[in-house]
């Protein structure tokens, strides 16, 4: 009794550790795009160009890849619940349907990130802004494909039962980095429609 109690100590440490270090990365993660957002507007508010003739905005394909990165944190929400209810077939489908979910947002954010570089070599030297949209969403698709490998990760090992009511550490902090890029998405496009 006294054993088994002494073992699982070191595998709270291990979660405490693990959720600390997310919590680290995920803080260093904001203040890098809270910076980039403010570069963005201070870049754009001195700016001297007409910018209601010569800046069109946010082109569509990235606010039709809002809804499937909104799916994906659905998803991985459902994921979290399933796994900690011991339904693991559920679990696992909702894992596949978030990687879905996700490689589909990669392909309408490719389209849109060519047309902002179509945009920016078309438009006057003058004109940064889509120059500074790309960067942008640039950067979070990274970080959105950093997250397709974490989730690829973690199906592979739910695929061979590697999660249980006990254990679903990863799936949590998988699910978290989501929801944190959800949250990115949203902030990015508030501020890129405010500025077109």
């Amino acid at each position: 009794m006294i054993k088994d109690s002494l073992s699982v100590l070191p595998m709270r440490r291990e979660i405490h550790q693990a959720r600390l270090g997310f919590f680290l990365f995920i803080a260093t993660l904001s203040v890098f795009f809270a910076a980039s957002l403010i570069a963005y507007f201070v870049i754009w508010s001195t700016s001297s160009i007409d910018r209601t003739v010569s800046f069109s905005g946010v082109p569509a394909s990235l606010w039709i890849s809002t809804l499937f990165m909104v799916g994906v944190g659905y998803a991985l929400h459902r994921a979290v619940q399933s796994v900690r209810v011991e339904k693991q077939v559920w679990f696992r489908r909702w894992l596949f349907v978030a990687g879905g979910m996700a490689l589909v947002f990669l392909v309408f954010q490719a389209n849109g990130l060519n047309r902002l570089l179509a945009e920016h070599f078309a438009s006057g030297p003058d004109i940064k802004l889509y120059g500074l949209m790309f960067v942008l969403v640039f950067v979070h698709a990274l970080h959105v494909i950093g997250g397709l490998a974490t989730l690829a990760m973690v199906t592979n090992r739910a695929c061979r039962d590697g999660y249980d009511h006990e254990n679903y550490v990863a799936v949590s902090i998988c699910s978290d980095y989501w929801h944190f890029l959800d949250a990115v998405w949203l902030v990015m496009l508030v501020a890129f429609a405010l500025t077109s």
